[in-house]
């Protein structure tokens, strides 16, 4: 676990002002990273929220380089009495940048919005705060991420939504396992009772662990409604690494999960893994990385194998001649 004595060794400076409210109810945090193209729209998105409580907006500047902290410092000095910076003379990576900001976060609840993301409706906190209130025994409250692509022409277009694929009154660990159910820029979080084990500062993500910390502590719930926009770029952080480093990365998240839930879904973080680096094969397929691919198959087979249904099963056997049997490579 990470304690407050290695938080505060973190390296920050933080710009913040006395007018600051004494105790927001929402703690906003962001990350940002070279996002210059992005970050305006990103603040101004939760700057305009209509809501009847005080809130802030932490921002984590991991030293770019490009204009994203002058941007920040410009926002900083517009909305003195609501945004913190907090930025370092070095790069910090995004785990401890998250830490930084974590750590110094004031509200009751913790929303989150990533420097390239941004929200799509102004009624967000307050719709989400309400509902929280509504079931006090709740740790999450997500709602709908509109996804949106850019093109070779550098234009935006609409590529999907990241919801659950089923809508249910409340969520627990066993229902989140499974899929990507919310984006990390529709989340609102009770903060109270969040405890970190020492390997979540090691993972590749914070957001799909995060989920399962919440759902220990509670119920997780969903409101039907797209609040926020995820861009899908390649200056991406995760977008732009190579297949087998996702693959190994995820491998990594899923086991860390496994151990701390003390094996109790065993069968589902396993097939759930499985079905994960099944989509990174056809990943590695779409960029004709066939050594990729190849290894993507086995690591998918050993992890999915007792639970094979008869579509799999005929899936399994078509990616085996793709990859290994001639004629059907140049077909």
């Amino acid at each position: 676990m990470m304690n407050n004595e290695v938080f505060s060794a973190i390296p920050c400076h933080e710009y913040s002002e006395n007018r600051l409210h004494e105790e927001p109810l929402v703690s906003i945090l962001m990350l940002a990273y070279n996002h210059e193209e992005f970050i305006s729209q990103a603040i101004e998105s939760i700057m305009s929220q209509q809501c009847n409580f005080a809130f802030e907006l932490l921002i984590g500047e991991d030293c770019s380089n490009d204009k994203t902290k002058d941007l920040c410092l410009s926002y900083f000095n517009r909305f003195p009495d609501v945004i913190r910076l907090c930025t370092a003379d070095e790069n910090v990576g995004m785990h401890r940048n998250f830490a930084r900001i974590w750590h110094r976060g004031r509200g009751h609840f913790f929303a989150m919005c990533e420097g390239d993301d941004f929200w799509c409706d102004e009624k967000k906190l307050q719709k989400q705060v309400d509902w929280m209130q509504k079931y006090p025994d709740a740790a999450l409250c997500g709602t709908f991420t509109r996804i949106i692509k850019q093109d070779d022409n550098q234009d935006w277009l609409e590529s999907g939504i990241v919801c659950p694929a089923e809508m249910k009154e409340h969520y627990t660990a066993r229902d989140l396992i499974p899929g990507y159910t919310f984006h990390f820029s529709s989340i609102l979080l009770r903060k109270q009772g969040i405890r970190f084990p020492s390997w979540f500062w090691d993972v590749y993500c914070v957001d799909r662990p995060l989920y399962l910390l919440c759902a220990e502590q509670g119920p997780v719930g969903c409101l039907p409604e797209v609040t926020s926009v995820y861009r899908l770029h390649q200056g991406g952080v995760w977008s732009s690494q190579h297949v087998q480093n996702k693959a190994t990365q995820g491998r990594h998240l899923f086991e860390y999960i496994n151990e701390y839930f003390h094996y109790r879904y065993n069968s589902l973080i396993r097939r759930t893994l499985g079905e994960i680096l099944w989509y990174y094969l056809s990943e590695a397929m779409e960029q004709k990385d066939r050594a990729s691919a190849k290894k993507m198959f086995w690591m998918s087979l050993r992890y999915q194998f007792p639970w094979f249904s008869l579509q799999r099963i005929r899936s399994v056997a078509g990616s085996v001649a793709r990859l290994y049997v001639p004629f059907f490579r140049r077909c």
